[in-house]
């Protein structure tokens, strides 16, 4: 044997054993690139029917936000009137307390006046 022909019986071998290694693994590789693309188109099927509904979702969602910051507006303005009303409502029974204390206190005056005179009046009979 020549060193060509151990040279070609190591070849052959070296072939024989990457031939026996690559074949399992390009199946594999075949079975793999079928499973992805089986797996992408069910996500494409099911990427649109999705996007949808969160499409419709974020609609629904800005709506709900413009409502809301039409009611927050409405409850702002309310509690505005209400706050006005409430100052309002203050001053009027500060002035109403300040233009009826003198009143009461003349009426008050004049029935202890009253009073005494009665008592200094009823005295004065019974002697």
């Amino acid at each position: 044997m020549t060193p060509l022909d151990i040279f070609l019986i190591f070849t052959a071998g070296a072939a024989l054993i990457l031939t026996a290694v690559l074949v399992p693994t390009l199946l594999q590789m075949k079975r793999t690139y079928k499973k992805a693309e089986e797996s992408l188109d069910l996500l494409m099927r099911e990427l649109v029917p999705m996007s949808r509904k969160i499409t419709a979702g974020a609609a629904e969602v800005e709506l709900l936000a413009a409502n809301c910051s039409a009611k927050l507006d409405e409850t702002d303005l309310a509690i505005r009137s209400v706050r006005q009303a409430g100052d309002t409502l203050l001053l009027t029974s500060q002035a109403l307390k300040d233009s009826v204390r003198p009143v009461i206190s003349g009426v008050g005056g004049l029935v202890a006046g009253l009073q005494m005179f009665g008592r200094v009046f009823l005295r004065g009979k019974k002697d």
